[in-house]
């Protein structure tokens, strides 16, 4: 079990060892960097798309199926 338990935790000490990769420009501003330009707050309604709906009955399944068929119904 020993064994098996050092394969298994060899590449995690190998990659702890491993250098930090260089950060990547050309994304954009560093998330550190305070002078950095960001997007203007604006308020925005969670319930602006609610729109009301009135129950109705369930139709006719098979109707609805032949309607919305791309051949508009053949059946």
């Amino acid at each position: 079990m020993i064994p098996r338990l050092l394969a298994a935790l060899a590449p995690l000490a190998v990659a702890a060892c491993a250098a930090v990769p260089a950060t990547v420009s050309g994304y954009g501003p560093l998330p550190e960097d305070p002078n950095a330009a960001t997007l203007p707050l604006r308020p925005a309604s969670v319930v602006a798309p609610y729109e009301h709906r009135i129950p109705v009955e369930p139709g006719n399944w098979r109707d609805l199926n032949d309607r919305q068929a791309p051949g508009g119904g053949a059946s």
